[in-house]
């Protein structure tokens, strides 16, 4: 096995994968566009079709464009910057600009249409709310309920029990990052999987000692809750449930087996408990891109 931290490929990858089986966004082509009384700008926490944060978008500028341009288009936008990201990935790989997350007056979606309408935005869009489709309690793999990981007559099976057989079972130096909720790393089915980062590890309580902005994160970071608190109870159980099924710890009699019984498990948690947004998920996937930069797992 290679190790998955060929990121930004890699992680971009793994987060879509977990997008593909874990999580739903908006259709644009649901959001009315026009009716300022029934769109994104008027979108509350009471609206179950809630899918963008309310009166947010993000723009990338063009390389090159003046600080007095975009305070133009700001300006026409009638728009403010709540958040410039730009993160030390990105600055490696060149991108100087970052994206910018706006708060506008107008509805979202009114904002986008007129900001693509300037030769100076690369692109504009919602800042995407995400939530999980489902959770799972899982049973044994002995008694055939996990049938994602059966061979035999199941044709639903990856065929991983093909590969424990031949003991292909993973490899401690493969570090795979979780970005979406956060995951019980002290489960007894989890813990001796559970990654650190080399950074932090051994450094000092309430010190960042990896200097990467972020304080203890030894298990990962919360980028829903902006703290080191990867894991929050039970509100964590989907992201927990991934976790299991990619690196649940097999051969030991006990609880789920995952496709990779050894492996090294990270968390990027976007995911709270009103969902999480692109602005989040895009360090989310930076954050990871920074690790493997700085200590090459």
């Amino acid at each position: 096995m290679q190790k998955v931290f060929r990121l930004p490929v890699a992680a971009l990858g793994l987060f879509a994968l977990l997008f593909l089986f874990s999580c739903q966004k908006t259709d644009l082509n649901s959001i009315p566009a026009n009716n300022t009384n029934a769109s994104t700008n008027d979108l509350s926490s009471a609206d179950a079709n809630e899918k963008a944060v309310p009166n947010e978008i993000l723009v990338k500028f063009k390389a090159g464009t003046s600080q007095s341009k975009k305070d133009q288009i700001l300006s026409n936008l009638n728009a403010r910057v709540s958040e410039k990201i730009l993160t030390k990935a990105m600055q490696r790989s060149g991108d100087n600009e970052g994206v910018y997350l706006l708060k506008v007056s107008s509805a979202a979606l009114d904002a986008i249409s007129k900001a693509k309408g300037f030769g100076e935005v690369e692109y504009a869009e919602p800042n995407f709310i995400y939530t999980h489709n489902a959770t799972s309690n899982d049973p044994y793999f002995t008694d055939g309920s996990l049938w994602g990981m059966s061979a035999g007559g199941n044709q639903f099976g990856c065929r991983a029990s093909t590969a424990w057989t031949n003991n292909k079972i993973g490899s401690s130096t493969v570090y795979i990052g979780i970005i979406d909720e956060g995951y019980m790393y002290t489960h007894f089915d989890l813990a001796a999987n559970a990654g650190t980062n080399p950074g932090e590890v051994n450094g000092s309580i309430g010190v960042d000692d990896d200097r990467n902005g972020k304080v203890d994160d030894i298990y990962g970071w919360d980028f829903a809750g902006n703290n080191s608190s990867v894991f929050d109870g039970a509100g964590d159980d989907h992201g927990t449930h991934v976790a299991g099924t990619i690196g649940g710890h097999g051969g030991n009699g006990i609880g789920v087996a995952g496709v990779c019984w050894n492996v090294k498990l990270l968390n990027a948690k976007f995911l709270g408990i009103n969902g999480g947004t692109t602005a989040n998920a895009i360090a989310a996937v930076d954050y990871f891109t920074d690790l493997k930069t700085r200590h090459g797992i």
